[in-house]
């Protein structure tokens, strides 16, 4: 049985925040993170990625056309995406097939919760003692 985590992109421009939820979802997830757009289908090539989390506005909003080249070039398997956006990514974006929109500010353990979500998965409850 495999036990390691579950992968995800992580894509944000911000490097500040960037570190805090990758920091937060390393721990449920096995984080491939991204400042940029350079490398990302690569790495869905190279791993078993389970879910895109992206902020759309990354390298003057090309992230739309990323989430456009995941689903089009990956359709066979399916890649949720988690748009977590300054902006009100739900109305630039109504075309998009995105599982969840999350507007900024959003909380580390918040976009963790929806990632698991997404992926229904839930976090083991810990023992008492």
């Amino acid at each position: 049985m495999n036990t390691r985590a579950p992968a995800i992109l992580l894509i944000e421009k911000d490097e500040v925040t960037l570190e805090i939820y990758q920091r937060e979802l390393s721990k449920s997830f096995t984080v491939f993170a991204f400042t940029e757009i350079d490398g990302v289908l690569e790495t869905i090539i190279n791993h078993d990625i389970r879910a895109v989390v992206i902020e759309p506005e990354i390298c003057s909003g090309k992230g739309w056309e990323l989430i456009d080249s995941i689903q089009r070039n990956y359709s066979a398997r399916f890649i949720p995406v988690i748009v977590c956006s300054t902006r009100d990514a739900s109305r630039e974006g109504p075309g998009k097939q995105v599982a969840e929109y999350l507007t900024k500010p959003v909380l580390p353990k918040t976009l963790r919760e929806k990632t698991l979500e997404v992926l229904g998965l839930s976090e083991k409850p810990r023992k008492s003692s």
